[in-house]
């Protein structure tokens, strides 16, 4: 089963933008600068491109990506067909930051019926098809980052000996823009555990080894299990360790084929053992299961090592970052779910969830270090002598 975010997703509404990539791994390099060098615009912009792209890598691999506060998906007061986003910040999968400094109003109904805009960078038109007034339909919302270029000045040129004037945009504004995208099916929902998680990898892991484990309960013959033998010969070497010997001869080689060759000379090995187990006696047969045993266990354990290492995240989220699911019925919006969004867990998102546990570990910390007097404390419940009178 796909996970929800590799699901293909209908567009419905959205502005023209490029098919440019992101999220892969970059190598940078930023301009030099020494007294007497003649600069230009291809320096300047080496040098603003520099520290944007490296502030989109630390984004995308130390922040994650996601909704990191605010943003909000409300109903608009004002209008059956319109919802309101509150201001808040954004990550997106490229490391792009989407600030709204204000609430933004986005009329779904009007986009809706754009049913001649563009619905993605392949200039593929999307149509809205046409449906009973109280018929459900359900979109998502999808916050995009968008840049666009203002405050038009004056360029002043020299070409020929000759003064030409050029208008040229001198600031880049960092914008946002809405789309909406249909609402994918249910079984498009993400697993509770996705496969390309670390407990993904490892269950994979394991589920291996168990299907071998049943097949070895279960008696199969070395003859099913060996590759080499033609159907229906009888196998190349017979004993009471040849289905066990197989079988874990099956499950190394898988491994071997799946995982990252971190072992150089497994091959080798598994030939030798094979070599041995087909030429040795009863003894060297009961050895040679044992040691392919053992490296099936090695396999196993360099699986779960190998799972441990945190891969870079994909981007594959043309989209955008989403924002909330909205149910509409006929021409007015019924509901709107924004919990389908991804929050990213930040500082001041963790000390939001856990104020209480906070406030009192902060209660505790301030009663320890600043009002415990101990000496205080202690003359207090001493007696206290007694003095003679006169």
């Amino acid at each position: 089963m796909q996970s929800y975010k590799k699901v293909k997703k209908r567009r419905i509404y959205n502005q023209s933008r490029s098919c440019s990539t992101c999220g892969d791994i970059e190598c940078f390099e930023r301009p030099r600068f020494f007294a007497g060098q003649l600069l230009t615009d291809k320096d300047l912009e080496a040098a603003q491109r520099y520290v944007i792209e490296k502030n989109k890598l630390h984004n995308r691999h130390l922040v994650g990506t996601g909704v990191v506060c605010g943003l909000a998906v409300r109903c608009d007061p004002c209008c059956d067909g319109s919802v309101v986003v509150e201001p808040g910040y954004a990550i997106d999968c490229c490391g792009n930051d989407i600030v709204l400094c204000e609430p933004e109003t986005f009329h779904l109904l009007d986009c809706l019926e754009e049913q001649q805009r563009e619905g993605d960078c392949c200039d593929r038109k999307i149509r809205t098809p046409k449906v009973p007034r109280d018929q459900i339909r359900e979109y998502c919302l999808i916050l995009s980052y968008f840049e666009e270029p203002t405050h038009p000045t004056t360029a002043l040129i020299r070409d020929n000996g000759c003064s030409n004037t050029r208008c040229e945009p001198a600031r880049i504004r960092e914008s946002f823009r809405f789309s909406l995208i249909e609402k994918p099916v249910e079984e498009s929902r993400p697993k509770l555990i996705p496969d390309d998680s670390f407990l993904g990898q490892v269950s994979e892991c394991f589920r291996v080894l168990r299907e071998v484990q049943a097949a070895v309960k279960t008696g199969r013959t070395a003859e099913e299990n060996y590759p080499n033998n033609p159907p229906g010969s009888a196998p190349v070497s017979t004993g009471a360790f040849a289905p066990v010997f197989y079988q874990f001869r099956k499950l190394v080689l898988e491994f071997y084929q799946r995982e990252p060759e971190i072992r150089c000379t497994l091959p080798e090995k598994v030939a030798e053992l094979e070599a041995q187990f087909q030429s040795g006696n009863d003894d060297d047969q009961q050895r040679a299961a044992l040691l392919m045993l053992a490296l099936a266990s090695q396999l196993l354990l360099d699986c779960f090592c190998n799972a441990l290492l945190a891969p870079c995240p994909d981007c594959d989220e043309e989209v955008g970052v989403e924002l909330a699911c909205i149910t509409l019925r006929g021409d007015k919006i019924e509901k709107i779910c924004n919990t389908v969004r991804k929050q990213l867990i930040t500082g001041p998102s963790l000390q939001y969830w856990m104020q209480p546990l906070f406030s009192g570990i902060q209660q505790l910390i301030e009663l320890l270090c600043c009002e415990l007097d101990i000496v205080k404390l202690v003359d207090e419940r001493l007696p206290r002598p007694q003095r003679p009178i006169g």
